[in-house]
């Protein structure tokens, strides 16, 4: 499950990702945010991304992730947030996937509020 959300007050791009994503969900999320994304200008924005109830993935879906964030590291953000997760597990593999500038690329933070009530 998935939620995207564009705040125009706060000028933040955020999204919701809970539980572990099958293929096909995977392939509409990435669909699905890159049609959010394409509809601001992400210059003006910031990006949150609150996955603290996402779990591991297959091999094939964390490609599809892999693609994702290197959607969220290219997109010219002013500032990117990632709401640390749950799972040890996966917030490592979401680093994994990132890379080696993953702290270099986003601010983790322990709750979405800690940044919407900043902005």
């Amino acid at each position: 499950m998935y939620k995207i959300d564009i705040n125009t007050s706060k000028k933040l791009l955020s999204i919701v990702a809970e539980g572990m994503f099958n293929l096909d969900e995977a392939k509409k999320y990435k669909d699905d945010f890159v049609a959010k994304l394409n509809s601001i200008n992400p210059r003006e924005y910031s990006f949150l991304a609150d996955g603290r109830k996402q779990t591991t993935s297959t091999p094939e879906v964390g490609q599809i992730l892999a693609e994702v964030l290197n959607i969220y590291k290219e997109a010219p953000f002013k500032k990117r947030y990632l709401v640390k997760l749950d799972s040890v597990i996966a917030m490592s593999q979401v680093k994994r996937l990132c890379g080696a500038d993953f702290d270099q690329i986003f601010t983790v933070v322990n709750t979405p509020e800690e940044v919407i009530n900043s902005l």
